[in-house]
């Protein structure tokens, strides 16, 4: 642990020494070719956040000609809200709250009390739910209305409404069926309270210039890795702090981990690879995810047959040698406001490693890669997992050394260099090359927040298991994704908490 969590801190140092540098003053050179992004929003159950979604992106592809828009809506969503209306059968006053039902708006559960209190039962039945629920509009109905207004009424901007029953990957895949986009521009995948800001897309706009003119050629897959901050929405400290600390541990494994790995594998890509095997494995993520539209065509789009689809689609990039580049700059995106979507959340995340044994059966049964290929990805994924999977017993132990009276001094010595190097270290790291200085209680407070964090890591990743155990399948008939920003968007993707 300590020699892991040491070469982890030296990752940290080094992104942080190479990322998120200032830009040039000036303005940025203008590419000789202009970037077009075809930016694709799924959206499902997420009518709260069409409008400001709209606002964000409409003037901002403006300055992008070629851009367009495309808001995917799904009918997924009408099966979902009847589902959601069985569950909330025999639910209470005590049940409607954000906690127990985060698919649902804070209108839809003040509206479903009301119904309540006028029913003698105490209890709601399925058929008044459903009642209450379909007096709120649809994600499509928001979104045919919104753009229906002179203001959001751009060319630009188009709906597709998807008519399946798939989830995210669907979505995209058939939003860019609809494209008659060129090999050489970009299917852009952001969520729905994704904000990137002008800066980054224009040094976006520069990175790609410089790679073609280094290769001869528009990089193929594009990787605007994440910061992870919250906005205080808990309404107790605890909740706050312990979402804080998670946050703050998800940005450090960013650094640490997802952009080392991306720029080891795009620069072996690149190379003249005569050796067995693979150059590592790709994994993709799902917001901030730019394919040239001739690569994503090839590959056949997201995966469809996996629970989650970005980071099996980084292992499918990988199988045909498809390099993906991090950017040198990150952007910031919300974390879980609550304990309980942060678990959820986790939960859903890890069922990316639990993906891959599907991936390797499908593709490998496609044609794409050699049966030791993916023994060889297999193995890197197993392993990205496992430590996953052992953060948490693994920084608990340590924990319990380091404060153990019989812990031999060696011992404790490791045991505290380990948790040193997990916590106080890199949040001093990232606090200085946010600007940032902190003071000692400022440096203790958070860093017993990230080790919380740290503590919570693996609950997600061990209910996954223990539910795949117990009811015999990994897919949910609700979608579990919410999103619940409540602070206004800024124009800067510098927002880190």
């Amino acid at each position: 642990m300590a020699a892991r969590n040491v070469n982890g801190l030296r990752q940290v140092r080094r992104t942080l020494a190479w990322a998120d540098r200032p830009a040039p003053t000036g303005n940025l050179e203008a590419p000789a070719e202009p970037m077009v992004l075809h930016v694709i929003v799924p959206v499902l159950r997420e009518q709260q956040q069409i409008a400001t979604a709209l606002a964000w992106f409409v003037p901002l592809l403006r300055d992008f000609p070629g851009s367009t828009l495309t808001l995917v809506t799904t009918a997924r969503e009408e099966a979902e809200r009847q589902h959601l209306a069985a569950r909330l059968a025999g639910a209470t006053a005590a049940d409607l709250t954000v906690e127990r039902f985060p698919q649902l708006t804070g209108d839809e559960l003040t509206a479903l009390g009301k119904a309540l209190t006028g029913t003698s039962e105490g209890s709601l039945t399925g058929g008044l739910a459903a009642e209450v629920l379909s007096g709120f509009p649809t994600t499509a109905d928001v979104v045919t209305a919104e753009l229906a207004r002179p203001p959001q009424s751009d060319p630009l901007v188009r709906h597709f409404h998807y008519r399946g029953n798939g989830r995210k990957a669907a979505q995209v895949n058939a939003a860019a069926e609809q494209l008659a986009a060129a090999g050489q521009e970009y299917i852009a995948v952001y969520d729905v309270d994704s904000r990137p800001s002008r800066e980054l897309l224009e040094r976006t706009a520069a990175f790609l210039a410089r790679r073609r003119a280094d290769d001869g050629e528009l990089p193929s897959v594009v990787q605007q890795s994440a910061r992870f901050t919250t906005q205080g929405a808990a309404g107790t400290w605890w909740d706050r702090s312990l979402c804080r600390g998670a946050a703050r541990a998800q940005t450090l494994w960013t650094l640490r981990r997802e952009i080392p790995n991306l720029r080891r594998y795009a620069d072996a890509t690149r190379r003249s690879h005569t050796g067995p095997g693979l150059p590592g494995l790709a994994q993709t993520v799902g917001h901030g995810l730019l394919v040239r539209m001739d690569v994503f065509r090839k590959v056949g789009g997201l995966p469809t047959f996996t629970v989650l689809d970005d980071v099996a689609f980084g292992y499918r990039l990988t199988l045909g040698g498809i390099p993906v580049d991090s950017l040198p700059f990150t952007t910031t995106v919300p974390a879980a406001e609550h304990l309980s979507e942060l678990l959820a959340q986790s939960e859903r995340w890890f069922q990316s490693y639990l993906d891959y044994p599907q991936c390797a059966a499908r593709w490998h049964a496609e044609g794409h890669g050699r049966r030791r290929d993916h023994a060889a990805t297999l193995t890197i994924g197993a392993y990205r997992g496992m430590a996953w999977l052992l953060v948490s017993p693994a920084t608990a132990l340590c924990l319990t050394l380091v404060l153990g009276p019989r812990t031999r001094l060696p011992v404790r010595a490791a045991a505290a260099i380990a948790l040193w190097a997990a916590t106080v270290a890199p949040v001093r790291a990232l606090a200085t090359a946010e600007g940032r200085h902190l003071t000692g209680p400022e440096t203790a407070v958070r860093s017993a927040e990230t080790l919380a964090g740290l503590l919570l890591k693996s609950i997600g990743p061990l209910t996954a298991l223990g539910r795949w155990a117990v009811t015999g399948t990994r897919h949910t008939t609700l979608a579990p994704k919410s999103n619940r920003r409540t602070a206004p968007s800024t124009t800067t993707d510098r927002e880190f908490a």
